[in-house]
């Protein structure tokens, strides 16, 4: 039987738990591991919503973990990722890792985690879904063919600047089909806010950003009442309009119909769907649409250092930790 192996049992875990539950071509033993109780009393609450024939374990001692798996899916805050995903290296023989975002706070710990997976062969993947978006795909193809110079931008209310921007750079980075060169953080607002997650801090402001091909982008979340986000995506004679949040609409206008509004509805699916088709595809095809850890991190790295700066300058201090999560 495969061992597959959740790190972290909180609200992010626990969907990925019931992703992996729902996978249906074969019988798993699922191990879930966290140091803190009341983690794992939210996986099992949401595992009990999922039907299954999975062997399923519950621990708080990562001591107790197989010694080897297929899968581990580390979900835990950006401060311990490091040391959570080292220890699960140290312990188990893994084939495939996905790491949620953010990666590490610190720039010096990918330094350290990349000499650290050099002596390893695990495939290491990082959770950045909406590459998996079916409307992305289709409008990355899309920009693929047309060609030209393309502008992204996002706009909404409080959603996260910290937290969520590297997702969205992701995104970016897919649809331009081209590696992150620069961030400009200059627009962001000169004050540092509370994260909804206690310890770790959230921003507002705008942030841009250029790619290789010089191709560009902005991120503006506005202070406020959290609300959804609209993304732009425009190119050679070519616009489209996500609206992420309520009516969820994608909206395309092109030249070859004199610029006549198409309309149809955007579908973004559940972390809890995705983690199944990621599972699925590592464990049947041996790959999956996830960026690898190298792509990733190179984006991480740019973002990090470009936001610890303003941070810094925020907060007037010199810290190497930029605390988001």
């Amino acid at each position: 039987m495969k061992n597959i192996i959740i790190i972290g049992a909180g609200q992010l875990g626990s969907r990925h738990l019931q992703g992996v539950l729902k996978y249906d071509k074969e019988k798993l033993s699922v191990y879930v591991s966290d140091p803190s109780n009341d983690a794992l009393l939210i996986s099992k609450e949401r595992a009990a919503e999922v039907i299954h024939n999975h062997d399923l374990h519950f621990i708080t001692d990562s001591s107790k973990l197989p010694k080897n798996a297929e899968i581990a899916i580390v979900a835990t805050n950006a401060n311990v990722r490091e040391l959570a995903t080292n220890d699960l290296l140290e312990k188990t023989t893994l084939k495939y890792i996905i790491l949620e975002k953010v990666l590490f706070q610190e720039l010096e710990a990918y330094n350290r985690f990349e000499k650290l997976i050099s002596n390893y062969t695990t495939k290491i993947y990082v959770n950045h879904p909406r590459r998996l978006t079916p409307a992305y795909r289709d409008i990355a193809q899309k920009i693929k063919t047309i060609g030209g110079r393309s502008f992204f931008s996002i706009v909404g209310e409080f959603w996260d600047l910290g937290c969520n921007s590297l997702h969205m750079i992701d995104l970016f980075v897919f649809l331009s089909n081209s590696a992150l060169k620069s961030i400009n953080t200059d627009g962001v607002d000169n004050s540092v806010l509370s994260s909804k997650r206690e310890g770790f801090v959230e921003f507002t402001g705008c942030i841009t950003g250029l790619m290789e091909n010089n191709d560009s982008f902005s991120l503006t979340s506005l202070p406020g009442v959290r609300g959804p986000l609209s993304i732009q995506v425009a190119t050679n004679g070519n616009r489209w309009f996500v609206q992420e949040g309520g009516t969820k609409s994608l909206f395309h206008l092109g030249i070859e119909n004199n610029f006549a509004i198409n309309q149809q509805e955007f579908f973004q699916d559940y972390q809890s769907n995705l983690t199944t088709k990621v599972v699925s595809d590592l464990l049947g095809n041996g790959t999956c649409n996830l960026p690898d850890y190298y792509t990733s991190a190179q984006t991480h790295k740019i973002f990090i250092e470009a936001l610890l700066k303003k941070y810094n300058i925020i907060t007037k201090l010199n810290d190497v930790i930029c605390p988001i999560t």
